[in-house]
């Protein structure tokens, strides 16, 4: 996939039109249209590249309703490359259409986040916000109508970059890659993976100079952006010595295992599985888990990861109906179509609801913005947490 403007018909080919990608699809479940799910999806691209159709805007619309989740790759019988076929019809998108100024807004968000400005700011807002009573802000989008409780930038956004936090007799040396909702938003998040790693033998290092992994730019088309901050951060992680990647994100995740080519991602989960962790008497609590999509359609993380920590915690586990469809997030796609994310998030909701467990757990920050929006939103009353501070709050400090 050299050149910005082909998308190899072999690739397109593969997709033999099967239609069981419609089965597993959250736009398809909404939508119900041939172009609301990836073989429709994937036809409309063949077509614009055998010239069959012109790429209009209405075609593109297709392709920006798509939440990029990959679950159509998960349960693909013959190994279509989705992601990497979507990614070069939305660069063909942009470059023939024009940019996307939903796109702008978001992706250059998170470029200023990560910038030295961007960082002060959203510390000094994060301080600032810290005297309201709530963890959310209820946010108005004007440039798409989307409504959201965004969680409030963090007083100590960005405090555990470029620091190394060891211990005696380390098992293991681990490069934490943050990612962008753990720097700016959850960072507490962060701080609970790290005490929990140390307390089962590992010394962590964050890196100092990281960027946004680039899989929202790579996902959106921005192809060259996003070889721009993977060579940035390949540059900054080849400065340390380490033995795996941890991550609480698996779009981070996904994008350094499969696109940066690093050898040795894993999931906060992967690694506490495996351990014995100690955990304090505490009262009996009942927990449900959303997985997030790229756990298993990109970082291919076994669903028994997540369950065997859970189970550490010796907290009653219920297992969701729904427990592996989409959220409703997909980052951009929750700004960019808030209705038909809305619709996704209502299903996953009451799937939930129905389990009356106490804590909805994750392990993606984006879903654990989604989730709580949902909560606030439909009224659940359950608790929101990552699985990193979940494990964090039930271990023994002793």
């Amino acid at each position: 996939m050299e050149n910005a403007f082909e998308i190899p018909i072999d690739l397109l080919q593969k997709c033999v039109r099967c239609g069981l990608c419609k089965s597993v699809c959250p736009t398809y479940k909404i939508n119900e249209e041939e172009g609301s799910f990836a073989r429709g999806r994937l036809a409309l691209a063949q077509m614009v590249v055998s010239g069959e159709l012109v790429l209009t805007k209405d075609l593109a619309k297709q392709w920006d309703q798509c939440a990029m989740c990959r679950r159509c790759e998960w349960i693909c019988p013959n190994n279509v490359e989705y992601k990497d076929i979507m990614s070069k019809a939305k660069e063909l998108q942009t470059k023939t259409l024009g940019k996307d100024p939903i796109k702008m807004m978001g992706l250059g968000a998170l470029g200023f986040m990560q910038s030295s400005v961007g960082k002060t700011v959203m510390k000094t807002l994060g301080s600032v916000l810290s005297i309201l009573p709530s963890k959310e802000i209820k946010t108005f989008i004007p440039i798409s109508n989307a409504v959201k409780f965004m969680p409030k930038p963090s007083k100590d956004a960005f405090d555990i970059r470029g620091k190394t936090f060891e211990v005696q007799n380390s098992k293991a040396t681990l490069l934490f890659f943050t990612g962008c909702m753990i720097d700016t938003f959850y960072t507490d998040t962060g701080k609970n993976a790290i005490k929990v790693l140390n307390k089962l033998g590992y010394n962590v290092i964050v890196p100092k100079d990281i960027k946004c992994c680039g899989a929202p730019h790579l996902y959106s088309g921005n192809i060259e952006t996003f070889n721009m901050l993977k060579a940035k951060n390949q540059a900054e992680i080849s400065k340390y010595k380490f033995d795996g990647i941890v991550v609480v994100c698996p779009t981070c995740g996904g994008a350094l295992s499969e696109d940066y080519k690093y050898q040795n991602v894993l999931d906060f989960a992967s690694i506490v599985s495996k351990e014995t962790i100690p955990v304090k008497n505490t009262k009996k609590e009942s927990v449900t888990f959303h997985v997030p999509c790229h756990s298993y359609s990109a970082m291919k993380t076994p669903l028994s990861d997540f369950e065997n920590t859970i189970k550490q915690t010796k907290a009653d586990y219920i297992k969701a109906s729904k427990a592996q469809s989409c959220c409703g997030f997909a980052g951009l796609f929750s700004i960019k179509n808030p209705k038909l994310s809305e619709s996704i998030q209502k299903e996953k909701m009451e799937d939930f609801k129905s389990t009356n467990a106490d804590y909805i757990l994750t392990a993606c920050p984006g879903c654990v913005l989604q989730l709580q929006d949902g909560n606030l939103k439909f009224g659940n009353n359950q608790k929101v947490m990552h699985i990193a501070d979940f494990v964090a709050s039930k271990l023994d400090d002793v």
